[in-house]
């Protein structure tokens, strides 16, 4: 008998799993704090619960996609939080990007509890989503990961399992921090190339036949090129990943130089308007200020 699912957080990622796992056959209950980002769910089969609670009621496996550690908390622990509705032997399994410390207290308030908590963020993006093509870090017990198998083999074509969650957390954050720096680090040189005389076009193609190539720089410049910059993963949200990376790095003691420098430059980024784009308009930052030698700062 397949487990009962519930599908907490419908945003760009949280829509997109949605539809996969109900296009694949798998029954939901959906909840948003927009209760209309459920409709297009709905249409697919999905049920709507017009709480958090409501949506876990009953629920084998909870699936959580929020924007950050604050809202997780909120969601889980609050007063209208799920923990306090999903019953023992229960499994909620985050799919959200957060910190390190928030995925550590929930493992250990769900463990108190007699509960199971799984941290599973994902590599990938709504297309990635869609195709069944997302990278998932899974850690927590190998039981309640097994338990999240069926949805999880339907999301991603490949699954690393960790013995805490807070590992696969920083896991993600790690593959963050790298893709932060070869969009920074492309948009760099393909600026340098372009104030050089060398079409955008042509760069991409050199790019792309060298051993520099990969298919980010290729799907990413194409949109840089095309002044494309509707958000598969905002700009502000990768942001918020790199200061959780740092954050990390900290309590590993870790130094990270470079990261520190990149987060510099998407804050800018951020402050200068591009916040709500793609985090390749980065590149379009990079641009204003080769446009303006005398605000070389990031301040």
């Amino acid at each position: 008998m397949q487990p009962k699912i519930a599908l907490l957080g419908l945003g760009i990622l949280g829509s997109a799993v949605g539809e996969r796992l109900l296009l694949k056959g798998i029954p939901l209950t959906v909840w948003n704090r927009t209760p209309g980002k459920a409709a297009p769910l709905e249409k697919l089969g999905a049920k709507r619960a017009a709480t958090a609670q409501e949506a876990v009621t009953g629920a084998d496996i909870a699936i959580t996609l929020v924007l950050d550690g604050a809202a997780l908390a909120e969601i889980t622990l609050g007063p209208a939080g799920i923990a306090q509705t999903l019953a023992p032997g229960k499994i909620h399994c985050d799919m959200s990007t957060v910190d390190v410390g928030t995925s550590r207290r929930m493992a250990e308030h769900y463990a108190a509890q007699g509960r199971e908590f799984v941290s599973a963020p994902v590599l990938g993006n709504k297309y990635a989503a869609a195709a069944g093509n997302l990278l998932i870090f899974a850690g927590g017990n190998a039981l309640a990961i097994d338990a999240c198998a069926p949805f999880f083999s339907a999301l991603g074509e490949k699954i690393w399992r960790f013995e805490q969650p807070p590992t696969a957390i920083a896991t993600k954050l790690s593959c963050n921090l790298l893709l932060a720096g070869m969009m920074e680090t492309f948009s760099e040189a393909m600026l340098l190339a372009e104030k050089s005389g060398v079409a955008k076009k042509t760069f991409i193609e050199i790019v792309g036949a060298s051993a520099l190539a990969a298919p980010m720089f290729q799907r990413k410049g194409e949109l840089i090129a095309a002044k494309d910059y509707k958000p598969t993963f905002y700009l502000r949200n990768l942001l918020k990943d790199l200061n959780l990376a740092l954050d990390a790095a900290g309590t590993a003691d870790v130094a990270l130089p470079g990261g520190r420098t990149m987060r510099d430059v998407y804050d800018s980024a951020a402050r200068g308007g591009f916040s709500e784009l793609d985090y390749a308009a980065v590149f379009e930052w990079l641009a204003q200020q080769a446009a303006a030698p005398m605000l070389h700062s990031l301040s």
